[in-house]
């Protein structure tokens, strides 16, 4: 049996989008050429390999201005569940989930093999 987890982006195409980016271009919230842009609106990703992944809102000022980002850490199967963090820092994490509109977290699925 295989596990693993969907990552889902919701949001309004007419003024987001979705770019995987690494650590330091999330840092800086520089982007790739804009054909690499997911821009459906309803976007869905496979996080299939553990480690840590980057993902930011390419439109105007909203990384920078807004932090409109987003970072997943993906354990291994099998790992502890991390303890959650205090609330105070909770409210810092959520506040990197692209606002209100940018991302809905995430669904499992199961594929058997």
């Amino acid at each position: 049996m295989f596990h693993f987890l969907l990552l889902v982006f919701n949001y309004d195409p007419s003024k987001h989008n979705v770019f995987k980016v690494n650590g330091t271009l999330f840092q800086s919230c520089t982007f790739p050429p804009a054909n690499e842009a997911l821009s459906t609106g309803k976007d869905i990703i496979q996080l299939k390999t553990e480690g840590r992944k980057w993902y930011v809102c390419g439109i105007a000022d909203h990384c920078s201005a807004r932090q409109m980002k987003f970072v997943i850490t993906v354990l291994p199967e099998g790992a502890p569940t991390p303890s959650p963090p205090p609330s105070s820092l909770a409210h810092s994490v959520v506040s990197y989930v692209f606002g209100v509109v940018m991302a809905t977290m995430v669904a499992i699925g199961i594929i058997f093999a």
